[in-house]
């Protein structure tokens, strides 16, 4: 445990400098592990470490990433909500499309039961009609 609160000192003092630290971590013949300021002398395996503190420079890059990420989600939210916009017009158009030919092929069949509509002109333009709106809704279905 004394290891590393020293070690933790050691980084909180180096974040103060905003320097690079030396540091030293020691493993001993029982396994033990000590990191220190100075080189220990005679002691097992020394490994030698330089811990950068990156004190306001850190901090700044911590900020402007958050930024980053706000703007990225911002932008993220904004294009969700326009496809949702526009998934939601096009499915307002192809009911409007399914009503319109619904419409006229109830027309159709009026005018064809009709006995002073039944007229062949009417019955064309009622089929006209019918063939015109599957036309759009197969055109608002395509998009």
């Amino acid at each position: 445990m004394r290891p590393v609160l020293l070690l933790a000192s050691l980084l909180w003092v180096g974040s103060l400098s905003a320097q690079s630290t030396h540091l030293y971590k020691s493993v001993h013949a029982d396994g033990t592990v000590t990191y220190s300021d100075s080189r220990p002398a005679g002691q097992g395996e020394v490994t030698e470490m330089n811990v950068h503190s990156g004190g306001d420079d850190v901090e700044q890059q911590g900020a402007k990433r958050m930024d980053e990420m706000r703007a990225a989600s911002k932008s993220l939210e904004e294009r969700r909500a326009a496809e949702a916009e526009a998934r939601s017009k096009r499915e307002k158009e192809i009911a409007e499309a399914r009503q319109e030919v619904a419409e006229a092929e109830r027309n159709l069949v009026t005018t064809q039961r009709s006995k002073h509509n039944a007229t062949p002109d009417r019955i064309a333009t009622a089929e006209e009609r019918v063939r015109l709106a599957r036309q759009r809704l197969k055109e608002v279905q395509g998009r």
